[in-house]
């Protein structure tokens, strides 16, 4: 079974409410969108990939959905591999190790589609969703029952006085699991407003009171584009409910990598040249 979490949402969401009302939680998470990036450096097409170039042999498209089988494959391995080593950094209650057999879900992006938006995609299990969806690496984690869990804790009674926030708590807490899956802390601390907020997202606390889960985010200070990163988090028990990082230049894990690429597409594809149109003026003056 397939599927592709946060840009599925986020689509279902843009495309269902006004746009007065896309504000605040409604963009969570933050996807940005992008254009498609053919820039072959450090990452070269194999022959076996049909592509259209320009005079100088730049890639300037592919067929959208173009994939094999065979990078399929490769690449789901390649987001299991990385779940595992993220769900160990950050002392998860999961099964590991994680395997295709009991993963519940995933989504792989067709080769065109991961090589022009450098996203790989993602793979949940019973218990959390983990992406691969920025610059080929490992940019977001969020646990599948966080909505239930932010509903029991306020019927367990973790409804507590105003007096009792504790933004400092919750952005250690956030940055010790930024860190464990190596995020840039100091850079986003250097390059973006923090903001520690108490999140209402799924539940909202009487007047006077707060339930304790925390929304902690960083915005690029020019105010262009969405959050930088973000985590959801419960403070009392310490449980990691949304990590994501989407600037992949915050994000210092070593990208994912296709070492057998030419493997998964064999043979020489064809190639058409795009050659620039001819000029063609509307109007000439004429000569005397």
């Amino acid at each position: 079974m397939t599927l592709y979490r946060p840009f599925a949402a986020f689509f279902a969401l843009l495309f269902s409410i006004s746009p007065l009302t896309i504000l605040a939680d409604a963009v969570q998470p933050h996807i940005k969108l992008d254009l498609p990036d053919y820039d072959e450096t450090g990452r070269p097409l194999p022959p076996g990939v049909p592509r259209t170039v320009d005079t100088n042999g730049k890639a300037l498209y592919i067929k959208p959905q173009f994939t094999t089988p065979a990078f399929q494959k490769e690449a789901l391995r390649l987001v299991i591999q990385e779940a595992n080593l993220v769900a160990k950094e950050l002392k998860l209650h999961d099964q590991l190790p994680i395997t295709q057999s009991n993963i519940v879900e995933y989504f792989v992006g067709p080769f065109q589609y991961s090589y022009a938006y450098r996203q790989i995609g993602n793979i949940t299990t019973k218990n959390y969703m983990y992406g691969a969806e920025a610059g080929d690496k490992f940019s977001i984690i969020v646990d599948t029952h966080e909505q239930e869990k932010c509903w029991s804790y306020f019927d367990k009674g973790y409804v507590w006085p105003i007096s009792r926030i504790n933004t400092n708590s919750a952005y250690q807490l956030a940055t010790q699991w930024l860190s464990a899956v190596r995020m840039d802390v100091a850079g986003l601390n250097r390059d973006c407003r923090v903001s520690v907020t108490v999140d209402t997202g799924y539940v909202q606390a009487p007047a006077g009171k707060f339930v304790p889960i925390y929304w902690v985010s960083w915005a690029p200070t020019n105010g262009e584009g969405f959050s930088s990163a973000s985590v959801r988090l419960f403070t009392p028990t310490k449980t990691l409910l949304d990590l994501t990082v989407d600037d992949q230049k915050y994000i210092l894990r070593k990208p994912l990598v296709f070492t057998n690429l030419p493997d998964l597409f064999p043979g020489v594809a064809r190639i058409n040249t795009n050659y620039p149109p001819k000029s063609i003026p509307m109007y000439s003056a004429p000569h005397w």
